[in-house]
């Protein structure tokens, strides 16, 4: 009976392990593709295409940094400077190493005809767009590289409120005394926490330049860049150090234990934020996320990325949860497996000594077969040389005969006839012998042939035997250290 209820409870709790893994692994697949949703935060995963690792780096100030164009070429010109001194190719015609964008916003009007209409005007520069690749309805995005930069990009909402369509390529609005050509239409991801993050206005994306002559008090409030990361922290380490923020300050925020930033200035990579460590890290810090101690602006697409972070935060405890009793149910079955084990540590020593002795005993009796088979030729080899020894002495005895042909010949040339008979008489004789002689040529160099082969057999087996009794010796050395401790 004991037995019957012990083997339910095993089975119940192995149906409950492999419950809570299933949950863990749908988990695991949902966040992760939260994270891959966020089209913000993929740059670096784009750009690399599965070779060498980049991360993606941004950097969000307060407006009153007061950065401008001329800070961001500074910028620009460190990076360069440093990844060309770390080997990068920075130089190269066609050839991008890395990329970078920047934005910022401010709110102001915008008249067609006699409606006008209030929106959120975004400077962006750089390769904004490639960071935040909207969906385009109509047109196309505008770069820093166009040669008109009286283009703007709007979204669906501006749009659909000042002209009813989204087909509007080609349509001109005013702001000021200045005409701007509408060549895009992008629409904003439908989902919940994005139109909450992006807000109930309207939005037209100006180039950066080009909105800094219409509002003064225009300044970039983001920074993106993708480089390349060779190690950990690399690309943010540049970043850092082309902002003048070195790495000793980030050394002394961690030692102080303070997770807050109180400069006007954050840079964060993106490419790691929401890995276990860095979300482990947050998690001890979250009773002071809601903290605010800068005046740092955070644009719509990083608070989205700020909500996901906390989701991720929340589902990491509850995987962690889903993981304890896996856990303890596996180091209970290794504890079980141990304290029943059948064996003991001499015993694992006995057997490789065991299995040590029967290598050695296979080797040496190898080792014997091999002088067997040596012996027996060695033995054929004496039997054959009486035999070598006759044939000598037949060539011995044939050579008189074979002098007394050649005085017959020189007495008897002009007697041609009795010449040929002689001839006749001596051939029969002399081919045999040739034929003897050459036989007993080939089968001595055969004998020698392999003789020759066996001494070389028999010279690696015993290179073997020491090889192999050395390694006995060695672990012999090594149980008997076993058995002492």
């Amino acid at each position: 009976m004991k037995n019957k209820e012990w083997n339910i409870r095993k089975i119940i709790l192995l149906v409950v392990n492999a419950v809570l893994l299933l949950l863990f692994l749908i988990v695991s697949c949902a966040t992760k593709s939260s994270v891959n949703r966020l089209d913000s935060q993929q740059e670096a995963a784009r750009w690399a295409n599965g070779k060498d690792p980049y991360a993606q780096v941004s950097a969000f100030f307060s407006p009153e940094q007061g950065i401008q164009e001329d800070t961001i070429a500074n910028v620009r010109g460190s990076i360069n400077g440093k990844l060309a001194d770390d080997a990068y190719d920075v130089g190269q015609e066609n050839v991008r190493v890395w990329i970078d964008g920047y934005s910022g916003e401010c709110q102001t009007s915008v008249r067609r005809d006699t409606n006008e209409l209030s929106v959120t005007a975004v400077g962006v520069g750089g390769d904004f767009f490639q960071f935040h690749p909207y969906p385009l309805l109509s047109g196309s995005y505008i770069s820093e590289s166009d040669m008109n930069h009286d283009r703007i990009v709007v979204d669906r909402g501006f749009a659909w409120a000042m002209f009813g369509s989204n087909d509007i390529v080609g349509m001109q609005i005013w702001m000021d005394n200045t005409i701007y050509t509408i060549v895009g239409v992008v629409a904003v991801d439908e989902e919940k926490v994005s139109q909450t993050a992006y807000g109930n206005g309207n939005r037209i994306y100006f180039l950066y330049d080009q909105l800094k002559k219409q509002q003064e008090g225009l300044k970039i409030t983001c920074y993106e860049a993708v480089l390349p990361n060779p190690i950990t922290n690399y690309a943010s380490g540049v970043v850092k150090s082309a902002f003048d923020l070195p790495e000793e300050e980030e050394d002394t925020l961690q030692k102080n234990d303070n997770p807050l930033n109180f400069n006007n200035i954050e840079v964060l990579e993106n490419s790691n934020r929401f890995q276990f460590l860095s979300l482990y890290k947050k998690i001890k810090s979250r009773k002071f996320r809601s903290m605010r101690t800068n005046s740092i602006m955070y644009p719509h697409w990083e608070n989205v990325a700020r909500v996901v972070e906390d989701r991720q935060m929340t589902w990491l405890l509850v995987k962690l949860w889903l993981l304890v009793i896996p856990c303890i149910s596996l180091i209970g079955l290794v504890y079980y497996l141990w304290k029943n084990r059948s064996w003991t540590m001499k015993d694992v020593v006995k057997g490789l000594i065991a299995k040590i002795r029967e290598r050695r005993e296979a080797a040496k009796e190898e080792l014997d077969l091999m002088d067997e088979d040596v012996q027996e030729e060695d033995d054929s080899l004496k039997e054959e040389e009486p035999e070598q020894n006759e044939t000598d002495t037949v060539k011995g005895k044939e050579e008189p005969e074979q002098n007394e042909t050649d005085a017959v010949k020189g007495k008897e040339e002009p007697e041609q006839n009795e010449i040929d008979a002689v001839k006749g008489k001596k051939e029969p004789g002399q081919k045999e012998t040739e034929e003897k002689t050459k036989a007993e040529t080939e089968e001595e160099s055969t004998n020698n042939r392999k003789s020759g082969r066996s001494r070389k057999k028999r010279k690696n087996a015993d290179r073997n035997g020491e090889s192999e009794q050395n390694e006995v010796e060695l672990c012999s050395v090594t149980s008997i250290d076993i058995f002492k401790s």
